[in-house]
């Protein structure tokens, strides 16, 4: 039972497709720079976009599915 579950748990992972936090954190640092570039150059509406796609990046990490792709990968490491 409990290599089927994790199994099922490794499936439902991989084809949701989701990325790990530690991405998705990269990303909106990512985004928050190119906000802040922006700004300084007089662009305020690539600015503000740059700003909402950092905030998204920010909220979609903290959600539940990244850390459940991180803990995979970190038990899968263990594993083999």
């Amino acid at each position: 039972m409990n290599k089927s579950c994790f199994l099922a748990i490794a499936l439902v992972l991989l084809t949701s497709g989701c990325v790990s936090s530690s991405e998705l954190h990269k990303k909106a640092a990512n985004h928050t720079k190119a906000s802040n570039y922006y700004k300084s150059i007089g662009q305020p509406n690539a600015a503000h976009e740059e700003s909402r796609s950092a905030s998204k990046s920010w909220d979609d990490a903290s959600d539940i599915f990244p850390l459940l792709v991180e803990l995979f990968g970190f038990f899968n490491e263990k594993i083999n």
